[in-house]
C-alpha cells in the first residue's frame, strides 16, 4: 500500500552491499539542538509524532465476531440493528460507529455516524462504511474518510474509499507525510488504484501542492507498488559565478529487477545542454562467478557555446568476485578536457588527476597466500603534475607462522614505471623476507624482527643498478597501571614505556626515485625506523627510541578521557638536517582529551635544540549536536600555516545557519569556504547553501544550491547533503534525518 505515495519523486539509493534497493520508510525522529539552559525548549524540534486518529485497538485472537453495543433489535429475521457505542472486533478488523445494520445472509454489515475502522496497516474515520465478508476477503466500502498509516506517517483524505482485498480505489484523495493536521505540502489526485496482484498503482490527474500552491502536475502516472519503478526524479537547481544558473531534470528508468538506468538533462546557462548517463547492473552468480557489478556514467554536450568544442565526462567500473578467493576490478575514469570539472561539472576542482585502473587479487587467508596485478594510467586534470604510474605491477606474498608466535613474511614485486614527461622509467624487481616473534606477558611485550630485501632496477634510459640490504630491530613495552580518582570519577591509569632498537646500514640509493618520499616524524613512524615510504630511498638506522604511552580511562565505561603519547629517537650516527648534522630527532608528542560534549586533539614535533615547533596539528571541538557544534583546527607543515573553523548553530527551533572555512594564514588564501542557513519543519525543509573553493592563482569557483524538501517525497538537490557532510564536518545534513 506505501508504495503509491513515491507517485512523483522516485527514491534512488546507492548500491549497498551491491543490491538495489529503494528507500522507502520515512525518518522522524528527534534532535535537541539546545539543552542545559533554561531557554532549551525553545530550540528543540521534536518529530516524534505518535499521534493517532483513535486509540489503536487490539484484533481479535480468533475467528470470532466480537460485538458490543448499548442496544440491540432484530429488524428483520437476519437482520440486526445496533446503536449505541457499538463495535465490532474479528481478527481482520475492528469497526466502530453510532449504528451499524448487519445483515447474516449476504454478511454485510453497515455502518453510520462517526465511522472509525482499524486494520493491521490503516486507520479511518468517516461519515458512513460497508464491509461485506466475500471468499477469505473482507470488501469495504467507506465514504467521507481521513485515513491514516501509523507506520509509514502517511495520512490523508477521500471522498472514498473501495477495497476488495486485492485493489484499493481512491476517490478525489489528499495525502501527506506532515503530522496529523498539518498540510504544508499534500498530494491530490482525482483517483488512485492500488492493485497487489499486477504489483502496479495508477493514479490520475495528479496535482502537488506545497503551502497551498501547485507545484507539480501529471495527467496520468503509473508505479510498482512493491520495488522500484519508472518515473521522473525531483528537479535540483544551482547558480555559479558570473550569474550562471544550472537546472538537472532527472528521469529513472527501472529496467529490471538488476538493472537501472539514469537519465538528466543539465542545462548550463553559458555553456549548453548536457545529456548525462548512468546506468548500474548486478551480475548474478553463475559458473564463471560469485558475484558482480557493473556501472557505466555518461556526460556529453555536442558543442560548448564558449569554447564550441565538443565536452564529455566517461567513468565505468566493474567489480567481480570471480569466487571466493579472486577479485577483478577495472575502473576507467576520463574527461575530454583538463578544465572540465572547473567549467561544466563544478565538483572535483581540486583533483590532479583522474585514475584508471585494472586490479586482480588472489587472496587464500587460510594459506597466507596472496597474489596480485596492478595497471594503472592518469589522465592531468585542472593544475595537475604528472607522476609516476604502475603499467603493470605483479605481486606474490606468503606467510608462514610457527611456533611461538614466530612470523616468516616472503614477498615479490615486480613494476614497471611509466611518465608522462620524465625519460627515467623502468621495471624494479624488489624481493623480501621478514622474520619476527612477539613475546609478550601480562606485564611485558618483546618483539624482535629482521628484513632482508633485494632490489634491481632495468632502466630504460640509464644503467641498470640493484641493491641488497639487511635490517633488524627489537621494539619493547612495560605494562602499568594504577587506579586514579579525577573530579570525582574512577578511573584506571595506563603507563606504557616503550623502547626500541633499529640498525641500517649505509647503502647508495638508486639514480631513480619512483615512490619514495620523507616520513613526517609521527609516533609509530620513529619506532619503524623508517624514514622513507615506498622502497627507492631506504635511510641508515642505528637508532635508540624512547617513549611513553599513557590513558586515562573510566572504570565504568571504557571510555578514555585523556591519552598521552610522547617519542624520541637518539642516532648513534649523526644524520643529515636542515641546519647540519644532529644525533637526535624532534620530541613527537600528541594528547588527546574527550569529556563531555569536549574533545581536544594537539600532535606536534618539538626541536629541543632550536626550542621551535617545527610541525603542529591542533584540534577542539565542543559538539552538542549535529546542529549546535564548534570545531576550530589549526596545522603547521613546517613551512606554511592553515586554520579550520566549522559550526552551526541553531537561531530559532526551526532555523540553523552553517559554515565551513579552510584558510591558508601564509599564503592569506582561501581554500574552500561553505555558508549556508536552514529551515526545517516536521513536515518540509528548505536550505541554502554557497561554496567557494581555490582553484588556482587567484581563480575561485562558486557555486550555490537550492534546496527543497518534501520529506518523505522528494528533495531537489540529493548530491547536496554529502557534499557538506564532506565540507562541514560533524554536521547533520540530511535534512530528512530529524
Amino acid at each position: 500500500m506505501p508504495a503509491f505515495f513515491h507517485l512523483v519523486g522516485v527514491k534512488i539509493n546507492a548500491f549497498e552491499k551491491l543490491q538495489f534497493s529503494m528507500k522507502k520508510t520515512i525518518a522522524f525522529c528527534s534532535l535537541i539542538l539546545f539543552s542545559g539552559v533554561a531557554s532549551a525548549q525553545d530550540y528543540v524540534l521534536s518529530c516524534d509524532d505518535s499521534r493517532l486518529l483513535f486509540p489503536k485497538q487490539a484484533l481479535s485472537t480468533d475467528d470470532s465476531l466480537d460485538v458490543v453495543a448499548d442496544r440491540s433489535e432484530i429488524t428483520k429475521s437476519d437482520t440486526y440493528l445496533l446503536t449505541g457505542n457499538v463495535s465490532l472486533n474479528s481478527s481482520a478488523y475492528y469497526l466502530a460507529a453510532d449504528e451499524i445494520t448487519i445483515k447474516k445472509t449476504d454478511k454485510t454489515s453497515t455502518a453510520k455516524g462517526g465511522i472509525k475502522y482499524q486494520d493491521n496497516e490503516l486507520m479511518f474515520i468517516g461519515d458512513s462504511a460497508v464491509v461485506k465478508k466475500q471468499a477469505d476477503n473482507n470488501h469495504v466500502t467507506l465514504q467521507q474518510v481521513q485515513f491514516h498509516y501509523p507506520e509509514t506517517k502517511i495520512n490523508g483524505r477521500a471522498t472514498q474509499v473501495v477495497n476488495d482485498g486485492t485493489k484499493q480505489v481512491f476517490d478525489s484523495v489528499s495525502y501527506s507525510l506532515c503530522p496529523l493536521g498539518n498540510t504544508d505540502w499534500q498530494m491530490k489526485a482525482d483517483q488512485i488504484t492500488l492493485n497487489s496482484n499486477t504489483n502496479r498503482g495508477v493514479a490520475s490527474d495528479v496535482v502537488v501542492e506545497f503551502l497551498g500552491v501547485p507545484v507539480f502536475y501529471s495527467p496520468h502516472h503509473e508505479w510498482v507498488l512493491e520495488g522500484r519503478g519508472s518515473g521522473f526524479l525531483a528537479p535540483s537547481f544551482a547558480t555559479h559565478e558570473n550569474n550562471e544558473y544550472q537546472v538537472k531534470i532527472p528521469y529513472y528508468f527501472n529496467i529490471a529487477s538488476d538493472r537501472d538506468f539514469l537519465l538528466t538533462l543539465n542545462q548550463l546557462s553559458s555553456r549548453g545542454s548536457i545529456v548525462e548517463g548512468k546506468y548500474r547492473q548486478l551480475i548474478a552468480s553463475n559458473s564463471h562467478l560469485d558475484d558482480g557489478h557493473f556501472e557505466i556514467e555518461g556526460h556529453y554536450l555536442n558543442e560548448d557555446d564558449i569554447t564550441k568544442n565538443k565536452r564529455w565526462l566517461l567513468n565505468s567500473s566493474i567489480d567481480l568476485i570471480l569466487n571466493e578467493k579472486t577479485e577483478l576490478n577495472v575502473t576507467t575514469n576520463r574527461v575530454s578536457d583538463k578544465d572540465y570539472f572547473k567549467e561544466i561539472a563544478h565538483s572535483n576542482t581540486s583533483a590532479s588527476a583522474l585514475n584508471s585502473h585494472i586490479d586482480l587479487t588472489f587472496n587464500d587467508a587460510d594459506q597466507d597466500l596472496k597474489l596480485a596485478f596492478f595497471a594503472e594510467s592518469e589522465q592531468l586534470v585542472n593544475s595537475g603534475i604528472a607522476k609516476y604510474t604502475r603499467a603493470p605491477e605483479l605481486s606474490i606474498s606468503k606467510g608462514f607462522v610457527g611456533l611461538d608466535n614466530r612470523r616468516m613474511d616472503l614477498s615479490l614485486v615486480s613494476t614497471k614505471f611509466t611518465h608522462k614527461i620524465s625519460s627515467n622509467t623502468g621495471i624494479r624487481t624488489h624481493a623480501q623476507a621478514n622474520f619476527s616473534r612477539l613475546i609478550a606477558t601480562d606485564t611485558y611485550s618483546l618483539t624482535p624482527k629482521l628484513n632482508l630485501s633485494t632490489t634491481d632496477y632495468a632502466l630504460d634510459n640509464d644503467v641498470n643498478e640493484s641493491r641488497s640490504i639487511y635490517s633488524f630491530g627489537l621494539d619493547s613495552k612495560l605494562f602499568l597501571e594504577r587506579e586514579v580518582s579525577l573530579f570525582g570519577t574512577d578511573l584506571i591509569q595506563t603507563l606504557t614505556p616503550r623502547l626500541a632498537y633499529n640498525y641500517t646500514p649505509e647503502k647508495t640509493d638508486p639514480s631513480v626515485n619512483f615512490d619514495s618520499e620523507s616520513k613526517s616524524d609521527s609516533y609509530e613512524s620513529l619506532f619503524s625506523g623508517q624514514k622513507f615510504t615506498g622502497i627507492d630511498r631506504i635511510g641508515k638506522a642505528n637508532d635508540l627510541t624512547f617513549g611513553l604511552e599513557s590513558d586515562f580511562i573510566d572504570e565504568e565505561t571504557g571510555e578514555t578521557y585523556l591519552s598521552l603519547k610522547s617519542a624520541q629517537t637518539y642516532y648513534s650516527d649523526a644524520v643529515s638536517a636542515n641546519n647540519g648534522t644532529r644525533k637526535y630527532s624532534d620530541i613527537v608528542m600528541s594528547a588527546d582529551i574527550g569529556f563531555d560534549n569536549y574533545t581536544f586533539n594537539n600532535s606536534l614535533q618539538y626541536d629541543p635544540e632550536t626550542n621551535k615547533i617545527d610541525k603542529r596539528d591542533s584540534s577542539m571541538s565542543y559538539i552538542l549536536n549535529p546542529r549546535k557544534f564548534l570545531t576550530l583546527a589549526h596545522h603547521y607543515d613546517g613551512t606554511k600555516k592553515s586554520a579550520e573553523l566549522y559550526g552551526a548553530y541553531p537561531l530559532t527551533q526551526n532555523i540553523h545557519v552553517f559554515a565551513g572555512i579552510n584558510r591558508s594564514i601564509t599564503d592569506s588564501i582561501t581554500n574552500k569556504e561553505t555558508t549556508g542557513i536552514a529551515y526545517e519543519s516536521c513536515c518540509w525543509a528548505l536550505r541554502l547553501a554557497h561554496f567557494k573553493k581555490h582553484i588556482g592563482g587567484g581563480d575561485y569557483d562558486y557555486v550555490t544550491n537550492f534546496e527543497l524538501v518534501l520529506k518523505g517525497l522528494a528533495t531537489t538537490s540529493p548530491g547536496l547533503a554529502a557534499r557538506l557532510e564532506e565540507e562541514v564536518p560533524n554536521y547533520l545534513a540530511n535534512l530528512n534525518d530529524i
